[in-house]
């Protein structure tokens, strides 16, 4: 897959990277380093320069701790810390966890079981998928530990296939998601809204994400 990037005010689309497979998301840190995932088990997460070429490989997939994959990965604060998800050899995203990998050292833990795609919001908060439902978390950003207990933001959020759940949060907090309406539900259109509120249909959009 190729990993390309654009000015939002707009302009041409510029190549920047290739991956070794197909996205399992994509996160932008504050030193401007680009850290992706794909769908080669091979490897798990990926750092891009930010004058592009050929990605380095920052994680690759504890086969003996019984780790599949390494995806969907959230920057924090300070580019030192990275969110992600491990999914397991065996058993659905159900069996997932979400862990934190302190960049200067290489090394991961396991922050939340059963639990994948976190992101961290301004608030001091992990909000993440389990069960079909978005949940949040405290969360000191300082000493990467979860505090107190887990409560329901969302009660049923779209995932897809792949394990990725529809939803995305600005930096300011802002939440957009794709609820799950059930079988009676009316068939949706995904449309581009601008800051000032107006739509427009994008029959090619398929998961909402913020800018």
């Amino acid at each position: 897959m190729t990993v390309k990037k654009v000015a939002i005010g707009g302009g041409p689309a510029l190549e920047i990277s290739t991956l070794d497979g197909p996205s399992r998301g994509a996160a932008w840190g504050d030193d401007n380093t680009i850290v992706a995932a794909s769908g080669a088990p091979e490897t798990g997460l990926l750092r891009i320069a930010p004058a592009g070429g050929e990605p380095a490989v920052l994680t690759k997939p504890n086969r003996e701790r019984g780790e599949a994959d390494h995806l969907y990965p959230h920057v924090l604060p300070g580019s030192k810390s990275i969110l992600f998800t491990i999914t397991a050899l065996t058993g659905s995203i159900d069996t997932a966890q979400v862990a934190v990998l302190d960049v200067p050292t290489g090394a991961w833990r396991t922050l939340i079981r059963g639990a994948s795609q976190a992101q961290y919001v301004p608030s001091g908060h992990l909000v993440y998928p389990a069960g079909g439902a978005l949940w949040a978390v405290a969360f000191d950003v300082s000493r990467l530990e979860v505090i107190g207990t887990a409560v329901v933001v969302v009660p049923q959020v779209v995932t897809l296939p792949t394990g990725a759940a529809e939803f995305d949060i600005a930096r300011d907090g802002t939440l957009v998601y794709v609820g799950h309406g059930g079988t009676s539900a009316a068939p949706r259109t995904l449309v581009w809204v601008d800051r000032r509120g107006r739509e427009t249909t994008s029959r090619r959009a398929r998961a909402p994400r913020s800018t």
